[in-house]
């Protein structure tokens, strides 16, 4: 019998060996950015050939899969064999009903790839760069040809996110030789100038002609509908709720987190309206703004970018202190971060902060941490102190960067977890502003109103992401509905809607899982015994994020057990009518 097993679970260990190995051809872009070396500078693959090739690609995994005696796999390669059948399900039904080539202007612009390779560590750097160059002006050419088959399924919306996209990435490619990280792996970049340029005039093509045959004709909607959704809710967060049910719950959250920050208000000097708190807070911005203005209008200058990066920096490095000294967490080695300055092809989607986490195989874990420049005083608000802290207990420590590096620790069957987002990376993001507020770090009434606030943008986020895709809610209704959200700026809310509409299900992340990992916590806490030394804080962390960062239900089953997972389940979701 043992033998079998060993044989059964070396078959699954090579099944997945020949299916990421081929799989890759057609998704280079994402074989770079977690490290697997041989695709660089490969091109985006979206002939009717390779996305046929690709269709039967996941038709016989997923026979290959149904094949297997699953009871024979070990835990482990049972958690990945869940992901990477219903990833290969999912891909599937995108590619029959939903192909993205006819209907996604925006995923034919190449700046992302581009950008990749110069941030992320790969083999043969030189070569990759300009086959990359070279290939990305043929596939622009060769997009047009797709979007104008049925121009009438395209949305608006996203003929719009392309136009804006293409018209950055011009500047982009003009000044990339000028690029300080380009600059420093080639011994003379201007030699690329004439492969930028082309690149920059195909985009200005492909611009134009989206204005003119493109979005004059776009009028298709990009709602998914319910069952599809549902299918993502199902085999893609592993949730056992449906649409309908993830409204409840976010409208439920949506009105609980409302009743808080009416009665911290009420608590606090001054008004207890939550628009004059927050612009009290707004002008708490880490900025001089007497030596960095340059005109009497406020426009900034460079020394208050660098002060606003500065300060990025300095919080950063307090939280990471902190996570340590309170030892919330056994703290990963090695690991390193970058904070940089948004590349300008990437600030429609960043109009604050982000994060991108370090490639599987990096030796340094280095992960980079994006800051949107502003040239306007009033702009400042959005960098308060309080949100920075908050931004920096979220994306870095103990949060999105701290679990990227330690998934990344873990070596057998890591591309199922790898390449496949789930809800326990936001949740876990979301659950660390609230533990970092408990321990201490974030204390004041300030940080507890910029969490509130951003709680209430996300369950308003999570229905409307329910209404747009299954309930025929309007693109400008929901932007109306999120400003009338306190805290919810215009920038923002472009950036969240233009995510909604690309991503049906990515908002449940935040919000579901971090209450998934609060009750979690609490069903722990309450049934650990007195002779195990009780509940130990960085043990549940451990524990936690040891499995690596798959979808929260399955990690939870994997590392607590399935009576656990049954209680959490049932805790979270309690109340929600079929």
């Amino acid at each position: 019998m043992k033998v079998a097993e060993n044989t059964e679970q070396n078959v699954f260990n090579d099944l997945l060996e020949q299916y990421y190995s081929a799989w890759f051809h057609y998704h280079p872009q994402k074989a770079v950015h977690i490290g697997v070396s041989g695709y660089e500078g490969k091109p985006l693959a979206f002939g009717d050939e390779e996305i046929g090739a690709l269709i039967s690609l996941d038709q016989k995994l997923i026979f290959a899969l149904d094949e297997l005696n699953f009871s024979a796999l070990t835990p482990i390669q049972q958690l990945s064999y869940r992901v990477v059948f219903n990833a290969a399900s999912i891909e599937l039904h995108e590619l029959m009903e939903r192909d993205w080539r006819y209907t996604m202007p925006q995923k034919f612009l190449p700046m992302g790839v581009i950008y990749q390779l110069i941030q992320r560590p790969v083999n043969e750097m030189h070569q990759a760069f300009k086959h990359q160059l070279q290939a990305v002006a043929e596939s622009l050419r060769s997009a047009k040809s797709f979007l104008l088959q049925q121009p009438h399924r395209i949305p608006a919306q996203w003929v719009s996110l392309a136009i804006r996209g293409a018209r950055e990435g011009v500047h982009y490619m003009r000044d990339l030789v000028h690029n300080p990280e380009l600059t420093s792996q080639f011994e003379n970049p201007a030699r690329l100038q004439p492969l930028c340029d082309e690149v920059a005039h195909e985009l200005e093509t492909f611009e134009k002609f989206l204005k003119e045959d493109i979005q004059p004709r776009a009028e298709g909607s990009f709602a998914c509908g319910e069952h599809y959704f549902n299918m993502l809710l199902n085999d893609g967060h592993h949730l056992s709720i449906d649409a309908a049910q993830l409204h409840q719950f976010a409208e439920r959250l949506f009105k609980q987190t409302q009743q808080q920050l009416e009665a911290l208000c009420k608590k606090l000097p001054g008004s207890d309206d939550i628009d004059e708190q927050l612009a009290i807070i707004y002008q708490q911005y880490p900025v001089k703004i007497s030596s960095a203005k340059t005109d009497p209008v406020g426009t900034l200058n460079e020394d208050a970018h660098e002060q606003l990066m500065d300060a990025y920096r300095g919080r950063i490095h307090a939280a990471c202190h902190f996570v340590a000294e309170q030892k919330l967490l056994t703290m990963p080695r090695p690991q390193s971060l970058k904070v940089q300055k948004t590349p300008g092809f990437l600030q429609h989607r960043i109009p604050f902060a982000a994060y991108d986490g370090p490639s599987h195989g990096d030796p340094e874990q280095r992960g980079y941490y994006y800051v949107t420049m502003v040239d306007a005083e009033h702009l400042l608000c959005e960098h308060n102190g309080p949100a920075i802290d908050v931004r920096c207990a979220h994306d870095i420590y103990p949060g999105h960067h701290l679990q990227s590096v330690i998934a990344n620790q873990k070596p057998e069957n890591a591309l199922p977890d790898l390449l496949n987002a789930s809800s326990l990376r936001e949740g876990w993001a979301l659950y660390c502003e609230d533990l970092m507020q408990a321990q201490g770090f974030l204390d004041s009434p300030a940080h507890q109103i910029i969490i509130l606030c951003k709680r209430l943008r996300q369950a308003s986020g999570v229905m409307l992401d329910v209404e747009l895709h299954t309930r025929n809610l309007g693109i400008d209704e929901a932007f109306e509905r999120m400003s009338d959200v306190v805290g919810f700026e215009p920038e923002r809310a472009a950036a969240d809607l233009g995510r909604y509409s690309e991503s049906p299900t990515a908002s449940a992340g935040s919000v579901v899982g971090r209450a998934l990992i609060m009750a979690l916590r609490e069903q722990l806490s309450k049934n650990e015994s007195v002779e195990d030394d009780g509940f130990n804080l960085q043990h549940f962390h451990d524990r936690l994020l040891s499995v690596g960062s798959f979808a929260l239900p399955l990690v939870i089953k994997h590392a607590f057990g399935d009576e656990v997972w049954e209680r959490v389940q049932s805790q979270v979701f309690s109340g929600l009518t079929d």
